[in-house]
């Protein structure tokens, strides 16, 4: 996705009053990275979900030929429940892809009023961060000037009692990361004066 094309996405989702400062896109390849170490977890969770599997399977194909009885049938579906545990692993394997797909898709943009993380191209999904919502903000710092910001925002938690708890929310990839840095700790720096 050029630019051009997140500005017009960054545009139609502000509401009146509310000026666009800064928009970017994502760099799948850094979502990519930082999807990794879940990929790396999911390594072993898919092999010994492998290996349960063959082993039950090996079991009860052992005991349904060693005996004719209903009671060892019942255990022909026993290798069924590594099932869902293999998916999972799968899935943790495939993470850097599902984030690099998500991250061609990915426009970042700073406002007058909020931080915005928007997904999708078809079915659209728009985080907002607000002033208020803003903990913290860190970033890394690439070399050539690129690197990732990371806000840290008091969310409320409605299963805990509504306990406010941090969660970090990363914008990757980012070409020019000071400039956006200094905006959003502008942002901030509003919830302060505020």
């Amino acid at each position: 996705m050029n630019l051009s094309e997140a500005q017009q996405r960054a545009q139609s989702e502000l509401q009146s009053g509310e000026s666009l400062y800064w928009t970017g896109t994502a760099d799948p390849r850094r979502a990519a990275f930082t999807a990794l170490p879940a990929s790396l977890f999911g390594i072993p969770f898919a092999g010994f979900a492998l290996f349960w599997i063959s082993t039950a399977f090996n079991a009860t194909s052992a005991m349904s030929r060693s005996s004719h009885n209903s009671f060892t049938k019942g255990f022909a579906l026993f290798p069924l429940f590594g099932l869902p545990f293999l998916l999972i692993g799968l899935g943790a394997i495939l993470a850097p892809l599902w984030a690099y797909r998500k991250g061609l898709s990915t426009v970042y943009a700073v406002t007058n009023q909020r931080v915005m993380v928007i997904t999708g191209s078809s079915n659209r999904s728009v985080k907002s961060i607000l002033p208020a919502d803003i903990a913290g903000v860190d970033y890394r710092e690439r070399p050539d000037g690129s690197g990732d910001v990371v806000i840290q925002t008091n969310a409320l938690l409605p299963r805990s009692n509504n306990s406010i708890s941090q969660v970090k929310v990363a914008l990757c990839g980012i070409p020019n990361v000071k400039q956006v840095v200094q905006q959003v700790m502008a942002l901030h720096t509003q919830r302060s004066i505020a």
